[in-house]
């Protein structure tokens, strides 16, 4: 193959679980040209990456649109992650030779390559189910874990910011908000901030559009907060920590994909089960509340609201943990 298209143009934390995709084609096919197609938004977040030959960026286009821009490039393969219809019908139109995708979906035709793995079935990590994909090229390497990629100017930034903000040397991150997943309370995030402050510890909270309360809050508890900042520059920061404790969302992936020791706190439902999108070993600790697997959240619930059952100790020790090595 001379030229491979990997594709995934959703949220940031799915985007950096198909990362490994990216040295995995090129470790396998040396002389490949690698192209991935990303969303807008979570684009940046695979800048720098020594795998990639081109970035792709996908803003919603149509698909006659989408197809014009891929036929400019004669690839070879391409391989969806997250099929969408308007994606489909893209690569089909654009005559790519080979398309690969997971099946289970009504315009499945469209590609001539395809798994029928259930990934709702939570056998193995989101990642491998992704390089799972590859082995239809034939790709038969080892599994990699996910990694991002700074520039030394990126890192030099970040430093120069965190002393103009008078953070400390050693801090720890923070991360309150989220997107679709259960959010771990506020006031449990305060309680947590100030266990630390007593114990030595300076917190950074990190936050994202639409979060300010979130940061506003813990400031009033003792807590550093980061100044607003784009994705690249939020994992800049985010990297300067000695640790993280993060909801399941984009910047806990992030974290993790930094090589962070990390705690990450996850709501019961099933969509959301750690044993595929969590981080286990050495530095790595999930959470979940102490109660049964669900498939959605609801008033309704007589556990409602679970996340609730996660006491700031037990984040703590759990914290206390993962910085010493331990998982």
């Amino acid at each position: 193959m001379d030229r491979v298209l990997l594709v995934r143009t959703d949220r940031v934390g799915d985007l950096v679980l198909a990362i490994p995709c990216i040295q995995a084609v090129k470790e396998a096919w040396p002389s490949c040209e690698v192209t991935f197609l990303a969303s807008g938004y979570g684009a940046p977040v695979l800048e720098n990456n020594p795998y990639l030959d081109r970035l792709l960026v996908y803003w919603g286009e149509s698909a006659g649109e989408l197809t014009e821009t891929l036929k400019r490039y004669t690839f070879d393969a391409v391989v969806c992650f997250f099929p969408t219809f308007s994606l489909s019908v893209a690569f089909f139109k654009a005559g790519i030779p080979v398309r690969v995708a997971s099946g289970f979906r009504w315009y499945q035709w469209l590609y001539n390559k395809r798994t029928y793995l259930r990934r709702s079935q939570a056998l193995k990590k989101e990642w491998e189910y992704n390089l799972d994909l590859l082995r239809l090229l034939g790709w038969q390497g080892e599994y990699l874990r996910p990694r991002v990629y700074l520039s030394p100017q990126e890192e030099e930034w970040a430093r120069d910011v965190a002393r103009k903000e008078g953070w400390p040397e050693e801090f720890v991150a923070l991360y309150p908000g989220g997107g679709q997943e259960m959010r771990w309370p506020l006031h449990h995030f305060t309680v947590l901030a100030e266990l630390l402050r007593e114990r030595g510890l300076a917190v950074v909270v990190f936050w994202g559009p639409g979060e300010e309360d979130l940061a506003g809050a813990l400031r009033k508890a003792g807590a550093f907060v980061a100044p607003p900042t784009n994705l690249r520059q939020l994992m800049a920061l985010i990297s300067l920590a000695k640790a993280m404790v993060a909801n399941n969302t984009g910047p806990m992936h992030i974290g993790a994909a930094l090589g962070l020791p990390l705690v990450q706190l996850f709501d019961p439902r099933r969509a959301c089960n750690p044993a595929r999108w969590g981080y286990y070993g050495i530095g790595k600790r999930v959470l979940l509340p102490p109660v049964p697997r669900c498939g959605k959240c609801t008033t309704k619930c007589e556990y409602y609201p679970c996340m609730e059952g996660i006491e700031p100790q037990e984040v703590l020790e759990a914290l206390e943990e993962v910085l010493r090595g331990k998982g």
